[in-house]
């Protein structure tokens, strides 16, 4: 069976509330592992569903073998589009990448920041899913 990538998104969501709960019990520690990983959860989710969207429906099958620099050719792709919806996804999908690289990378990053860049990787993955759902019925229609 084929993993549903939107799975992450909830995931994501589910770290993000574990976190802002008023009852978490969870050390600073714990919660700021669980906001990394919703930053990064959101980012993959709506980046696999945005590479299946280009190799399924619009036929990127060099998207099956490709394995260097996958990240950059899709953002690129979508960058590269003349239809403003798709360049935004492409410029979302960038931004995306840029705060799952620091969350993965950075060591020191404020809490207070952690938790904000979480909210907006959650509502950027959401954005990018929904346009992709636009579009996938659009090529159905």
């Amino acid at each position: 069976m084929k993993f549903d990538w939107s799975s992450y998104l909830e995931v994501a969501q589910t770290l993000y509330d574990e976190v802002i709960s008023p009852s978490s019990q969870a050390s600073a520690s714990i919660n700021e592992a669980k906001i990394r990983s919703c930053i990064s959860r959101a980012y993959y989710s709506a980046f696999c569903l945005t590479r299946n969207y280009l190799r399924d429906i619009e036929g990127y099958n060099n998207l099956r073998t490709l394995k260097v620099a996958v990240h950059d050719y899709v953002i690129q792709e979508f960058l590269n589009k003349t239809e403003r919806d798709l360049r935004n996804l492409g410029e979302t999908l960038e931004r995306l990448r840029l705060l799952r690289v620091e969350v993965d990378y950075k060591d020191h990053i404020a809490p207070n920041l952690l938790i904000s860049k979480a909210k907006l990787a959650i509502k950027d993955a959401k954005n990018v899913v929904q346009l992709l759902d636009k579009l996938t019925s659009s090529q159905k229609s």
